[in-house]
């Protein structure tokens, strides 16, 4: 797990030992639609921190920055959808 900001679930099945576990991942296709979409998306969940921390002017900048990263990495398909993968990770441990 060190070095990851997420682990792979075989990291939490291994920390909740001496429990029954099961641990799973599942990735989403998010469908959308706009103007730099995967920008507006991360802007409500991952950015948050990122937002509290930096002045106005800062964020403006950042995510000036960041918008044409993120249309190259989650290219506009030719209908103008962007499908933007979401991991998530879900654990059940069951105590003995």
């Amino acid at each position: 797990m060190e070095g990851d900001s997420v682990a792979q679930p075989v990291g939490y099945a291994g920390l909740l030992s001496g429990a029954d576990v099961d641990v799973w991942e599942t990735t989403y296709l998010h469908r959308l639609t706009g103007e730099d979409p995967v920008l507006r998306w991360v802007s409500g969940t991952a950015l948050r921190p990122v937002r509290e921390a930096l002045s106005g002017p800062d964020y403006a900048a950042f995510r000036a920055e960041l918008a044409p990263r993120l249309r190259d990495a989650y290219p506009a398909s030719g209908d103008g959808t962007t499908w933007f993968p979401f991991r998530r990770m879900f654990a059940v441990a069951r105590k003995r």
